[in-house]
């Protein structure tokens, strides 16, 4: 138990030392996060690269305990194959994030890269071969490797779609690998505890320069580093034989972070957008938008995943799943019922659950009526319904075959989604599309989607009739936005690394 203290405490001191020096550099040479009036509304440039202190703190942490404790050598010699494997992976996807950081990769390439890092995880030997709960073991034979392939790439985008505010994925990280470390030492995986440990020290240390307002930000190199570790961690602190894992208490451990995860992929699918899109619906967005300051956002979600991880750790001391689900579903409930986050695409799932119920049972029609058009708020007050009405009517009068509005503007705090279709395609050969960005002034407002039959004549001539029609609803977009809008987006302050290195 000394062991794990000091390896806490040695992480720690590393971090406290190494994050003002990669701050530094990070300011030397560029590496800043610059706000761009539009989706990053903080106030000023802030340094990146924190998650690279924190990978090196954990690992200097857990590495010099043997100094210290020689006997400790023998726990990780017996694991050396799975913790090789995740050192590298760590390593991998931490040079990846740096890479984002700098360049900002398309999401698709980020996605190509997590799944190389996790197969390697995978490599070194961690798949979920089998799953117990409530007594009954579940042998998962070839589904295992995919399901744990999906299990981590949703721990990775968990943390790092929470990374949104000053402090938040740190202190999460915090509670996940000290909540970890606890039932590893329940379940006697003593190496696991130990890099849970280190990790948490690692990120204690930094917290003291990330929390609000922050100095540094751990960035994808820390937060998609963090996500993988703490995944495979997850998994081996809950082992209760051999690669069987019972899955209530890693599931509950991560259920705030994956709830967040699991209701942005339904919003955007359900409101016709690429799951790549960003967007600020997340739950730390919601808070934000209720007027909950920085610090009030990471107690509350702090205090979320404590009471998950108090559940997982009682769930594991008594071997009852139950606990461990009945705390999950006690807490989603409560954030959806609320209204505090989730009631929204909860309700966008059971209208298109109750849609696709009813097309089943109709009865066949000669003549298929068209769906009812679908719109939703997410932030906002403005009209935006009178603005989709007349887009609507322009669908009816240019006979096209879809329209799908989304607004997201979070610097005027407006978020609106609208989409209409009709039953019948036209033939593929002359349907056409196009995506048309929205702005008023400098102000990013969204895009609208049209979809249509091409007429037959001349194209031009009825394409110049369809952008003439489209005149009205970008006058009325700026009647909707004229008031207030200059007043409400906020002036970003650029900084120069070479200016902020110097105070």
């Amino acid at each position: 138990m000394t062991a794990i203290v000091v390896a806490l405490l040695l992480a720690l001191l590393c971090s406290l030392v190494l994050t003002p020096v990669v701050r530094l550099i990070a300011l030397r040479v560029g590496l800043i996060d610059q706000p761009d009036g539009h989706r990053k509304l903080h106030k000023e440039a802030v340094a990146l690269g924190g998650g690279v202190a924190i990978a090196i703190a954990a690992f200097l942490g857990g590495a010099l305990v043997f100094s210290f404790y020689p006997g400790w050598a023998r726990p990780f010699q017996e694991n050396a194959r799975f913790l090789v494997g995740l050192g590298g992976a760590a390593g991998l996807i931490c040079l990846v994030g740096l890479m984002d950081d700098w360049l900002e990769l398309r999401g698709r390439q980020k996605l190509a890269a997590q799944v190389v890092t996790v197969l390697i995880v995978v490599l070194g030997g961690l798949v979920i071969e089998s799953v117990e709960i409530f007594g009954l073991r579940v042998e998962l034979g070839l589904l295992g490797i995919p399901i744990t392939v999906c299990w981590l790439l949703g721990t990775i985008n968990a943390l790092n779609l929470i990374d949104g505010v000053d402090g938040l994925a740190t202190t999460v990280g915090i509670v996940l690998s000290l909540t970890m470390a606890a039932m590893a030492l329940m379940l006697g995986h003593v190496a696991d505890a130990l890099v849970a440990v280190a990790i948490a020290g690692g990120l204690l240390g930094f917290l003291v320069f990330n929390f609000p307002p922050a100095k540094i930000y751990m960035g994808d190199s820390g937060s998609m580093t963090i996500g993988l570790v703490l995944g495979a961690l997850a998994i081996r602190s809950s082992l209760k034989g051999p690669a069987t894992v019972a899955m209530a208490a890693p599931v509950l451990i991560w259920a705030v972070l994956l709830f967040d995860v699991g209701a942005a992929i339904l919003r955007r699918k359900l409101t016709g957008q690429s799951v790549y899109t960003t967007d600020r619906g997340h739950l730390h967005h919601v808070l934000q938008k209720r007027g909950f300051s920085r610090r009030k956002i990471v107690f509350f979600i702090g205090l979320l995943c404590v009471v998950c991880g108090v559940g997982a750790m009682v769930s594991v001391y008594q071997k009852s799943e139950l606990m461990a689900i009945a705390t999950g579903l006690t807490v989603i409930t409560t954030l959806v019922l609320t209204q505090i986050f989730g009631h929204s695409e909860v309700s966008l799932l059971v209208r298109r659950i109750r849609s696709l119920f009813e097309s089943m049972l109709r009865l066949p029609m000669k003549h298929k009526p068209t769906p009812k058009p679908v719109s939703s708020r997410f932030d906002g007050d403005r009209d935006w319904d009178t603005l989709w009405q007349s887009l609507l009517a322009f669908a009816e009068e240019f006979d096209l075959s879809l329209v799908q509005l989304n607004v997201n503007s979070p610097s005027i705090g407006e978020e609106f989604h609208a989409f209409w279709e009709r039953k019948e395609h036209p033939p593929q050969l002359r349907m056409w599309r196009t995506e048309v960005p929205l702005f008023h002034g400098k102000l990013a407002v969204g895009r609208l989607t049209i979809c249509g039959t091409s007429r037959e004549g001349a194209t031009c001539a009825w394409m110049a009739e369809l952008i003439e029609g489209l005149k009205p609803f970008e006058q009325k977009m700026r009647e909707l936005l004229d008031d207030q809008v200059t007043e409400r987006i906020p002036e970003p302050k650029m900084l120069s690394p070479t200016v902020t290195a110097a105070r």
